[in-house]
């Protein structure tokens, strides 16, 4: 025996607005979940920078030795470099710290050389560095070879700016 109208399922009709509803929601939220990636990627890029700054002064503390950070900002990319070898093309992996050609230091965290290309790592992909010293150094007391450097990064409409007091070697991300 059936009793009617005990229903057990959805209408077509019930479906159907719960599709237009998540539609309409999909529509709203979505430019917002994009700024959002789109800041997230600049921000972590911003934080690779400064940690590669920081990295080159710490060496320069630590090693008692002018290190550097290069720039090029039509390459989209920068390098920590042990000062003392820039210039040489041969690398000295046997060296405190280990330093490939040109300088490039070894990246403790990634065990890579501690050289970012913004265009080819996927992480940051559409970051550029619009503005940067070529080079900035570190010397043994943690302050730098320039009065103050400023970074410029961007991301679409974004922009973060890095700053590097030369007296102190204070490092601040806007």
């Amino acid at each position: 025996m059936s009793i009617k109208g005990e229903n057990k399922g959805f209408s077509l009709l019930d479906l159907l607005i719960v599709l237009m509803i998540l539609g309409i929601m999909g529509i709203l939220v979505a430019p917002q979940l994009n700024s959002m990636m789109t800041g997230d990627r600049l921000n972590e890029a911003a934080r690779e920078m400064v940690s590669g700054l920081q990295y080159a002064q710490n060496l320069a503390v630590t090693h008692q030795r002018p290190f550097a950070f290069k720039v090029d900002v039509g390459g989209n990319w920068f390098r920590v470099l042990d000062y003392q070898f820039r210039d040489d093309t041969n690398p000295h992996h046997d060296g405190t710290p280990p330093v490939d050609s040109y300088g490039v230091v070894l990246n403790p965290v990634d065990k890579s050389w501690y050289s970012v290309d913004f265009d080819t790592a996927q992480t940051y992909k559409g970051v550029s560095i619009d503005s940067a010293p070529t080079e900035i150094s570190f010397y043994p007391d943690g302050h730098s070879s320039l009065d103050d450097s400023v970074f410029v990064m961007s991301f679409g409409e974004d922009t973060r700016t890095i700053t590097v007091d030369g007296t102190t070697g204070k490092i601040r991300v806007d």
